[in-house]
């Protein structure tokens, strides 16, 4: 595993997509915007610049529909999360991520994804010990 890439392990996503109500169709073309490492130490998805800005990969919307595509990102990121070290640079990234997600998802009329991230956000407060989307912890 390399520890110069953003990456969770490929089992791991898998779950969190199917936590967040991605069908395996949906899963396998979500998945398409990861680079996709094998190694010694498993299967994993890594964060790929190219493909993730590149809107024909995955993000057709005769391929996902723009909630499929929040709900696979919020799984990324919750991914990311779930194995950062506490106070890291790494789970502060997720946690911007992740807020990020929630305000572009509610721009965008989504419903499922802002009230998803809401209840995470305040389910892991003891974590990450901030509250409120809306504030910054000091």
């Amino acid at each position: 595993m390399s520890t110069n890439l953003i990456m969770v392990t490929a089992s791991e996503l898998n779950d969190a997509l199917d936590s967040v109500g991605l069908v395996p169709s949906s899963q396998d073309t979500f998945v398409n915007i990861f680079q996709y490492i094998e190694d010694v130490t498993g299967e994993w998805f890594a964060l790929d610049n190219n493909k993730a800005q590149s809107f024909h990969i995955a993000h057709d919307p005769l391929l996902l529909d723009l909630d499929e595509i929040y709900s696979g990102w919020f799984a990324f990121w919750m991914c990311v999360f779930n194995n950062t070290e506490g106070g890291s640079e790494l789970e502060t990234q997720a946690l911007g991520a992740i807020r990020g997600l929630f305000f572009m998802a509610a721009h965008n009329r989504q419903i499922t994804v802002p009230s998803a991230i809401e209840t995470w956000w305040l389910e892991t407060n003891e974590v990450h010990q901030n509250n409120s989307l809306n504030e910054v912890s000091v």
